[in-house]
């Protein structure tokens, strides 16, 4: 409903028009009326109204200056000025306030009506036009998130160039410039996440990643990126003699807001470089930390430690075992969320934390991998596989003949079990993305298509979809989409006369612009250059 708001001194005239319109059965409502402009200010600005009938002619305020005051607070009201027949040139000189229509005395029905309809229609435009155009920003942040997300793996991949890593910054509007970096790398999720591997964000993890991220962004010196399906990075920036302290800075913010969540997290802090070039060692430093999550939950890890942790002796007993390491628990989130690459660091890491001294006993070897052994069945029992589809490859017992053994026995149960994991999630990944692409293909040229409704179709959360899609396809989502709509639009391009408006329309563009900008990005030339170039080389096949 419209609200609607009546100023007429005259109250014989106000009563006529109050009783002549039908306003709830035409989308109006009628929110308020007042004899005069003074009386009427305060009231339309506490009722907010989105359309305000005043007469021109009132005493105390007159209804030009009652449309100055309204349009100058409340620009969106549309106002429509009542005016006798010999103030007609005045009612006219209205119209550079603003004033939508003005109306002469005596006014009939069937002119009114036909003044809110066309007041109707112009907020039912206005206001298609404004989720349009929200949609048009959320689908450019996408594609500039998307975008930022690349430029971060191609930041830390050690693959390019520093000119190509300072242009796509700038494509970007990102400031990579500084003389010494760092990177920390983090991870959030919901403590059910920890049983086994999901494919959803709990609410809670995106609020503190949203706080986080706006924490961040008002930091000049630290750059946020998605990392992976559930990781995160922080580029640090500073100079050498300050890069320690700003990591440290960034660390404690870090840990705040995700010591307030009911989550699991993990920090892992690299080895800070002083080459824009060196950022990929940085990088890989944090990631030989990031392994060390699955053992030591709720903790910050720099690469400093593992490197002192490394290089000295742990002179460990029974008594000082971590039983939280020894919990069934901590293989079993390596099993659903480990990488086949990290089960090596997580064997050495898990232990370590057990302890030398512990491993030393033959007898507790054989716990520890009869335990992990079990752990495996269990697990891969739960995916549906027979626990005989892992083979221990020699009798339990010889396992933990020595510590060397031991350590290759555990290394293989869990890549047995991380090898069916992924198995049964390729099997259902494969239905799922065959699903999904299928609904892409016959919808491309939907206006509405989108991430989310794909990710409907494969039944599976977008941000699990999003990952997943980049992971299979090479490419993410929108520049997928993008693609197609691309390739259609050029096909028409070629072979049809129609106008790049309509082209815009018929790939599900509703924005001729957008539909210019998307064009010249991914084919470096504007759609009529395009149409230009081919009807040059091979004539252009209209019809």
């Amino acid at each position: 409903m419209l609200k609607v708001f009546l100023v007429e001194d005259e109250i014989v005239v106000r009563e006529s028009i109050r009783q002549m319109i039908p306003w709830m059965k035409f989308g109006f409502e009628l929110c308020g009326e007042a004899g005069d402009g003074e009386m009427a200010l305060p009231l339309i600005q506490r009722q907010k109204p989105d359309l305000v009938i005043t007469d021109i002619r009132m005493p105390f305020m007159d209804g030009l200056e009652l449309s100055r005051m309204v349009k100058k607070d409340l620009p969106e009201t549309k106002i429509v000025i009542i005016s006798g027949y010999h103030d007609f040139e005045y009612a006219k000189a209205a119209i550079s306030i603003g004033v939508e229509q003005y109306l002469l005395k005596p006014v009939s029905r069937q002119e009114f009506l036909g003044v809110l309809k066309k007041i109707r229609d112009c907020y039912d435009k206005e206001n298609a036009q404004r989720i349009y155009y929200e949609e048009f920003e959320k689908e450019m942040r996408q594609y500039e998130q998307h975008s930022r997300r690349d430029f971060f793996e191609k930041l830390v991949s050690g693959k390019y160039s520093l000119n190509e890593i300072y242009e796509q910054a700038a494509q970007q509007q990102i400031d990579i410039m500084a003389s010494a970096y760092n990177i920390v790398l983090f991870q959030i999720s919901s403590k059910e996440q920890q049983r086994l591997w999901t494919e959803y964000f709990s609410q809670t993890e995106l609020e503190i990643w949203e706080r986080i991220k706006s924490y961040i962004k008002e930091q000049e010196e630290y750059l946020i990126f998605r990392n992976h399906v559930f990781g995160y990075a922080v580029v640090v920036k500073g100079t050498p003699e300050n890069i320690e302290s700003l990591t440290e800075e960034c660390v404690q913010y870090l840990k705040g807001y995700m010591e307030e969540g009911n989550v699991t997290w993990f920090l892992a802090v690299g080895e800070p470089v002083e080459r824009l070039s060196m950022l990929s060692k940085s990088y890989r430093s944090a990631v030989q930390v990031f392994t060390l999550r699955y053992t030591r939950p709720n903790r910050c890890v720099t690469y400093q430690q593992l490197e002192e942790q490394r290089a000295g002796d742990r002179d460990v007993n029974l008594k000082e075992i971590d039983a939280a390491v020894m919990d069934t628990e901590v293989v079993h989130t390596f099993l659903g969320n480990g990488l086949l690459e990290d089960t090596e660091s997580f064997v050495d890491d898990y232990f370590s934390m057990i302890g030398e001294n512990a491993l030393q006993s033959r007898m507790f070897r054989q716990y520890v991998v009869l335990n992990i052994h079990f752990c495996t069945m269990s697990f891969v029992t739960k995916l549906g596989y027979d626990n005989e589809m892992i083979d221990s490859g020699q009798e339990i017992e010889q396992m933990g003949s020595t510590l060397a053994q031991a350590r290759k026995a555990v290394i293989n149960l869990l890549r047995q079990g991380i090898k069916l994991r992924d198995e049964s999630s390729k099997s259902r990944n494969r239905t799922m993305m065959g699903r999904a692409l299928e609904f892409i293909q016959e919808n491309y040229t939907d206006p509405e298509m989108s991430l989310n409704r794909a990710a409907s179709v494969a039944n599976v959360s977008a941000n699990h979809f999003s990952a997943l899609f980049s992971q299979e396809m090479g490419q993410n989502f929108i520049e997928y989409l993008t693609e197609l709509r691309m390739k259609k639009a050029k096909e028409l391009l070629r072979c049809t006369s129609m106008r790049s408006g309509q082209i815009a329309l018929e790939i599900g563009y509703k924005d001729s612009h957008y539909f210019s900008f998307l064009f010249k990005k991914t084919q470096g030339c504007t759609p009529s250059d395009y149409r230009n170039q081919i009807g040059q080389r091979n004539g252009v096949c209209h019809g």
